[in-house]
């Protein structure tokens, strides 16, 4: 089971791989929700530990329709965070009309050639499902949804429905104190930020936490076997 940790700043990136994150997702600027990064954190990060390290490719926060100006950016900003190390890209682009803007989404992955992740911009689809084929149409790898923070069916729904086409990566709030219904419902991977109190900071506790209650479902499951 894996457990995969968003990190604002170069000092807790570090600080989440030494207390147990099984990979890193690196952005800057929590409060707009996750910016790319400079590819100095990546090369920095890739010198120095060992777990995998996946980017946010995103050139401002707000909505998800970018101008042609913005992808020509996020394109940029792809292929130098590519080059420093990043073993993923994470993004997403939308239509006016809130679905998956494919051909621009496949453009992009057909020119980093880099494993990628639909982040969140699949939350504002306006069909989550017609969004699934969407994603894999243009290339996805994984898909990031909070959609079991209000929804748990649908997040199970959603990951039936994707079977084995795509990976459905359940994130938003996840913490210590409701992990066990997303690891009761077999998801494999977890994504947290693992922020706490009213500072808003990440927590390497909470991290240690998450982690071993993973440890324990795993042991508990391998010693049922």
């Amino acid at each position: 089971m894996i457990l995969e940790v968003a990190t604002f700043n170069l000092k807790d990136a570090f600080a989440a791989a030494q207390v147990g994150a099984d990979r890193l997702e690196v952005c800057t600027n929590y409060k707009m929700g996750g910016l790319s990064p400079p590819a100095e954190w990546i090369f920095a990060l890739r010198q120095t530990i060992s777990i995998p390290v996946i980017s946010i490719v995103r050139p401002r926060g707000g909505d998800f329709f970018y101008s042609v100006d913005e992808i020509s950016e996020m394109r940029n900003q792809g292929h130098s965070l590519k080059t420093a190390g990043s073993e993923s890209l994470v993004f997403g682009c939308l239509n006016k009309d809130h679905s998956l803007d494919i051909k621009t989404c496949h453009d992009l992955i057909l020119d980093w050639r880099s494993p990628t992740v639909l982040h969140r911009a699949f939350d504002e689809c306006n069909d989550p499902f017609k969004a699934v084929d969407h994603a894999i149409e243009a290339g996805f790898h994984r898909i990031l949804t909070a959609k079991g923070a209000k929804n748990m069916d649908l997040l199970k729904n959603l990951r039936n429905y994707a079977n084995d086409r795509i990976e459905i990566l359940p994130g938003g709030g996840i913490r210590s104190s409701n992990i066990d219904q997303y690891i009761n419902s077999s998801f494999q991977t977890i994504h947290s930020s693992a922020i706490t109190g009213k500072k808003n900071k990440m927590d390497p506790g909470e991290i240690a936490l998450l982690k071993l209650k993973l440890l324990n479902f795993k042991t508990t499951m391998n010693s049922h076997q």
